[in-house]
């Protein structure tokens, strides 16, 4: 039974297929696809230990046929081998061809698909924009922790989905009409589907200990163990409006170009990619931004009539995120409390790299500049009183989940904090996971004109290599319409000469 393909919708759909498999897998049957046939759809899946992924094709089947299980890359390789826009699967006597070449059968059984039963089962809707909400999720998620293993997900609840690292937190509010909520591990082979604006459906169930999902978005379904464990109350971190007693935005040209500057800064892992924002005096409009590495850059933007004296310094990683989810507008407090972008999808909550004893600083010495202090990034914190700011005290997101290795090494005692304010209430000690202290020396000295006159250089590099880019990729479009036009005109002669061979063959004058 020859079944006819199209190469490009395979070829693609091998590319999220390939991301369970295990290639070194002692089981063969991880090292391989599995193909069925039932009611005029093909099913292809693969699968790792504690993951399974299937995608169906429509295909006009003669006869149904059973799961045939062959090896995946050699499978993979005679698809992108094909020059045909469409290829030919032939399924003979439990073989598989690919335009008349065998594929190697590998012996043994996939494992079985887990059934969703009949009751006890919680099925929840989805919207068209699930998959662009993981994709702006999964980048938030901390995939590289064992102790806190419930972090390295995304929560899927009534309030939509949820993913936090501790140090930075992203809700994205999808009306989902559920119970509860679920865990589902970091979504790498659904991201590689790329099946952006299909609607689909999760389906929950319990198994012993376990709980397991399906989750189907359009031809694809994609099934797995939630992670155990209990998600932290994110809600207690996001500040009410009424403290964001301040704000900067911009419009999206502007966003643009800072994206540029950001993705220009190299990383400097010493100071935690610190990039320093404030309102230089000199050019009041201007938000203006400074790299731990000295590159600096100034927008065009709008500032609350109280912004004053106000910088905080905040990962470049972080502004990223931000501006990629679309948010144009940062509402904070003051420089230790979280900020939170809005205006985008969801919405985007971090917290600030902060400076040692540099809020006495800036209130006595506003103008002095501030050496030789410690960076510690705090982590995502619950809301406090607008008039006691004691970040490295305050309980993070993470209070639920069983400490980090290296997540007390900048925690703060009520001794120390004591002593930098007198008047403060002694708070109770509670645990923080904070990031390992880092070195960084903020430049608080009054403004200089050569920095406004190197920010405006620093943009017109960035615009020239904008231009040269756009040259580059003009020159090489040219190229290749030169090349497609010579192809042409050797098809024309070729046509040319065939037609007059067959003018003098026919006698024709």
């Amino acid at each position: 039974m020859q079944i006819p393909i199209n190469k490009n919708s395979l070829a693609s759909a091998l590319t999220a297929l390939g991301k369970l498999v295990s290639r070194t897998s002692l089981i063969k049957a991880y090292q391989g696809i599995e193909i069925e046939g039932k009611a005029n759809m093909l099913y292809f899946r693969t699968r790792n230990v504690i993951e399974q992924i299937e995608f169906r094709l429509f295909a006009d089947l003669e006869d149904d046929f059973p799961a045939i299980l062959v090896e995946f890359e050699q499978f993979r390789q005679m698809v992108r081998s094909c020059k045909n826009k469409t290829l030919k699967l032939e399924i003979d006597c439990g073989e598989v061809f690919i335009d008349d070449v065998k594929l190697a059968p590998i012996k043994g059984h996939f494992p079985t698909k887990e059934q969703i039963p009949d009751q006890d089962i919680t099925v929840t809707e989805l919207p068209a924009d699930t998959l662009s909400a993981l994709s702006l999720l999964a980048p938030i998620t901390d995939k590289g922790t064992d102790v806190r293993k419930v972090l390295g997900g995304i929560n899927i609840s009534e309030d939509g989905f949820t993913a936090t690292n501790g140090k930075e937190l992203s809700n994205i509010p999808l009306k989902l009409e559920t119970t509860g909520s679920v865990t589902i591990p970091f979504p790498l082979a659904l991201l590689a589907t790329k099946a952006f604006g299909d609607s689909g459906r999760l389906s929950t169930w319990q198994k012993d200990e376990d709980t397991h999902f399906e989750l189907t978005l359009g031809a694809w379904t994609w099934q797995a163990k939630a992670l155990k464990g209990n998600y932290p109350n994110w809600k207690r971190v996001v500040p009410e409006r009424t403290e964001a007693t301040h704000y900067v935005s911009f419009q999206d040209d502007r966003a643009e170009r800072l994206t540029r500057y950001l993705k220009s800064i190299p990383d400097d892992k010493e100071h935690n990619n610190a990039v320093k924002l404030s309102r230089l005096p000199e050019v009041p409009e201007n938000l203006h931004l400074e790299s731990s590495n000295g590159m600096l850059f100034s927008i065009l933007a709008e500032f609350d009539p109280n912004w004053n004296d106000l910088n905080f310094c905040v990962r470049k990683e972080f502004l990223l995120r931000l501006l990629e989810a679309g948010h144009r507008k940062i509402e904070l407090n003051d420089a230790f409390g979280p900020l939170v972008g809005t205006g985008g999808t969801g919405e985007y909550i971090a917290m600030p790299i902060i400076t040692k004893k540099s809020q006495a600083q800036n209130e006595q010495e506003p103008n002095q500049t501030v050496s030789n202090q410690t960076v510690a990034e705090s982590p995502v914190h619950p809301e406090q009183n607008e008039h006691q700011h004691v970040p490295e005290t305050t309980e993070s997101v993470t209070e639920q989940i069983p400490p980090h290795p290296q997540e007390n090494k900048t925690t703060v005692t009520n001794t120390n904090l004591n002593k930098e304010n007198p008047t403060m209430n002694e708070p109770t000690t509670i645990r923080t996971v904070s990031a390992p202290s880092q070195t960084f020396t903020p430049n608080n000295e009054p403004a200089n004109p050569l920095d406004e006159l190197s920010s405006k250089i620093e943009g017109m590099k960035t615009a020239l290599k904008d231009m040269i880019e756009e040259v580059t990729t003009m020159s090489r479009k040219i190229r290749e319409v030169s090349i497609a036009q010579r192809q042409r005109d050797r098809e024309y002669n070729q046509t040319k000469r065939a037609l007059d061979r067959v003018r003098v063959a026919t006698g024709a004058a």
